[in-house]
């Protein structure tokens, strides 16, 4: 063989690596890629019992606006004012300045 024909040979062999190694790295690429996505498509587990002594449920800036526990369940207004409340005895509902203005059962 001349020395052109081998310089010939070992460039397409070098190209037909290069090839290879490039589908390689591309396919292991998309498998990376596809990871968090089925982690995202995956159905997440549901708890079958949540247990707390206290639920707190606040707003965008961070306020509290509900609050649950034993005794009660209260929303509060943006004012951090009590508006209504439900204990086991009734329900309550507030005015702006947090003065009963209705409960049930009317005594």
């Amino acid at each position: 063989m001349n020395k052109a024909t081998v310089v010939d040979a070992r460039l397409d062999k070098l190209e037909q690596d290069n090839r290879r190694l490039k589908l390689t790295v591309g396919a292991l690429l998309l498998v990376l890629a596809a990871v968090p996505l089925i982690g995202a498509v995956m159905p997440e587990q549901v708890l079958n019992v949540v247990q707390a002594r206290r639920v707190e449920v606040v707003d965008e800036n961070g306020n509290l606006r509900t609050l649950m526990d034993g005794k009660t369940i209260a929303y509060l207004d943006e004012n951090h004012v009590t508006r209504a409340q439900l204990y086991a005895d009734g329900f309550f509902l507030s005015d702006e300045n947090g003065i009963i203005v209705w409960r049930s059962p009317e005594r």
